[in-house]
């Protein structure tokens, strides 16, 4: 008889368990699946890249570039992402803008937003001369000479804190992926 409660026992436990277990072994598999999510496309891409670790990052972590097939589809993909960490930062650039007290930061603050405005209507540029076979990297240029103003404001200015410096690098590095997808021969 005791046998048989031992044996009950060690039933529901297991019972109990296997719920847990189950779960265990899905995350498991899901971080497998996510380490290996990088396509061969991807990987040609990044590895010619001048921004490698920015671009396993950014294109290693985002489902829609793992569907990516072409290297028109992965420079569309990159495209939509660097705008949309564009909306991010504008956004940003503007709430510290309107928050600062501070006379001569809001007067840079304010410049660099004037940049960031002028930027948004490089990103359509971009995305009309990807579908018209256009000249990506001039493009870019185009777009990046917003960010760069942006950016010599803040450096010209030292005794002025920028907060949107890393923001500012992660969009470099995005021009530059941009540029350097459109210059590989993947197809």
């Amino acid at each position: 008889m005791g046998r048989s409660i031992s044996s009950s026992s060690s039933i529901f436990s297991l019972i109990f368990l296997l719920p847990y277990i189950f779960l265990l072994s899905v995350d498991l598999f899901g971080a497998n699946l996510r380490a290996n999510a990088v396509t061969q496309l991807i990987k040609t891409a990044c590895d010619f890249s001048n921004v490698k670790d920015f671009c396993y990052n950014v294109l290693g972590n985002d489902p829609d570039a793992q569907w990516a097939t072409t290297r028109f589809s992965l420079e569309n993909t990159t495209i939509v992402l660097a705008e949309t960490n564009y909306t991010n930062i504008a956004r940003k650039v503007l709430t510290i803008t309107s928050n600062e007290t501070n006379p001569e930061f809001k007067q840079i603050y304010k410049n660099c937003l004037h940049q960031y405005l002028l930027l948004k209507s490089d990103f359509k540029n971009l995305i009309h001369t990807l579908e018209f076979n256009g000249n990506i990297a001039q493009a870019v240029e185009g777009a990046q000479l917003h960010l760069f103003t942006c950016m010599d404001y803040l450096t010209q200015s030292p005794n002025i804190a920028n907060p949107f410096a890393q923001d500012n690098e992660n969009m470099a590095s995005f021009f530059e992926l941009i540029r350097d997808i459109s210059a590989i021969p993947l197809e």
